[in-house]
């Protein structure tokens, strides 16, 4: 083994027996992350929402209406969960968040119907929550559409239209929609898989910058080089590469778990699937680096681990579009590693991407390794020869 690889050696068993003294940092590196993936899938586990309640406010009694609430009772992403007497009432339920939307038939409405002059059903609903009124809403027009559509149809049947005529008498332009790459519409690739993801990206970090940083804040940087041969590189890739090996094992798992136990397989390209997230877990080793070099303190790097990677997924364009956002917002959204993995993890694991298409991004990421890497080994090169920006909490 040469000198570089011995020392490497020696920092990396250094580092393994400092986790093995500490459960807690252990535990941060092994089941506490695993738990909160597991946890993450079990909120997105039904994959698609379901019988969201709503109320319904009946103010016309009539046999339309009473099919009417029985065709929304049935609707996949609906459950009518009362039919109350008034709008206050109702609202008194929405303030209380067991019902997100209330559904109003107006009196008079089958009589109107039949006379020729329609009516209108009225739909409101909690704006605060758009996930749900995105899901209920689209679910309500469909089945308020397929009423009118069955009321207009029966009508010209009985006028003597035949069946199909009728219906392409109802509906002349027809919309044939198709669901690319996500044709269940669940939950699990759009957000459980990028929120474990970003999860990753906060442990990593938090480990890494715990790691350095508390050879800086105990003052024991000087024992710590020294079991290197006194050479920063080796001392910093041998304290590196657990948090590396663990996470990088992480991610293989919640492969496992979302792409082989949950049916949801990488369409794309392997390889740059797993560069992409080998780029990923250094690039944010280098930020913690980083952040722990131009600190010096273990409680100054961790707060601002925080302010980087806790804000990260509002910032990835996955909960809110990015081209929508302020041009301050995706400056930075573009100045974390996650923005650009989370592009190449969509394109490749579910829309089915060819290694080209994600070799600019693993440029990106292979770029923030580099840049942030150097950054850190150049200014930590000065710190460690600066005992009095030691012992710093």
């Amino acid at each position: 083994m040469t000198r570089a690889g011995q020392a490497i050696q020696s920092s990396l068993l250094r580092e393994w027996r400092r986790l093995r003294a500490d459960p807690w940092d252990m535990a941060m590196l092994t089941s506490i992350p695993l738990t909160l993936y597991l946890l993450t899938w079990w909120i997105f586990s039904a994959g698609v929402a379901r019988d969201l309640p709503l109320v319904v406010h009946d103010r016309d009694q009539s046999a339309m209406s009473r099919g009417l609430i029985r065709m929304l009772d049935a609707a996949p992403g609906l459950r009518v969960a009362r039919a109350v007497d008034s709008e206050a009432e109702a609202l008194v339920m929405i303030r209380a968040r067991t019902a997100y939307g209330i559904v109003s038939i107006p009196s008079g409405l089958q009589e109107s119907v039949r006379a020729g002059r329609g009516d209108k059903v009225q739909w409101a609903y909690n704006a605060q929550f758009a996930a749900h009124a995105g899901t209920m809403t689209r679910d309500v027009r469909a089945v308020v559409a397929t009423l009118s559509a069955g009321i207009e149809q029966q009508g010209r049947v009985g006028r003597g239209a035949a069946p199909g005529q009728a219906m392409e008498q109802v509906d002349p332009v027809r919309i044939r929609a198709s669901t690319l790459f996500n044709e269940q519409g669940s939950y699990i690739p759009s957000l459980a898989i990028p929120v474990a993801f970003s999860l990753l990206h906060i442990f990593v970090t938090l480990a890494a910058v715990t790691a350095l940083g508390r050879e800086f804040r105990a003052s024991s940087v000087a024992d710590w080089l020294a079991t290197a041969g006194g050479r920063l590189g080796p001392a910093l890739l041998g304290k590196m590469l657990i948090p590396f090996a663990a996470f990088v094992v992480h991610a293989l798992l919640l492969f496992v778990l979302f792409g082989a136990v949950l049916d949801w397989p990488v369409l794309g390209s392997a390889a740059a699937i797993l560069s992409g997230t080998v780029l990923f877990v250094t690039a944010y080793l280098a930020m913690a680096a980083f952040l722990v070099a131009f600190t010096s303190s273990l409680r100054a790097a961790l707060s601002a681990c925080a302010f980087v990677t806790a804000p990260a997924f509002a910032f990835a364009g996955q909960g809110f579009p990015l081209l929508a956002m302020p041009v301050s917002a995706r400056v930075w959204a573009d100045a974390l590693p996650l923005t650009h993995y989370l592009k190449l993890l969509n394109n490749t694991w579910m829309a089915g991407a060819p290694l080209h298409a994600g070799l600019g991004t693993l440029a990106i990421l292979l770029a923030f390794t580099l840049l942030l890497g150097a950054a850190a080994h150049l200014r930590l090169a000065r710190r460690v020869t600066q005992p009095a920006s030691w012992g710093k909490s």
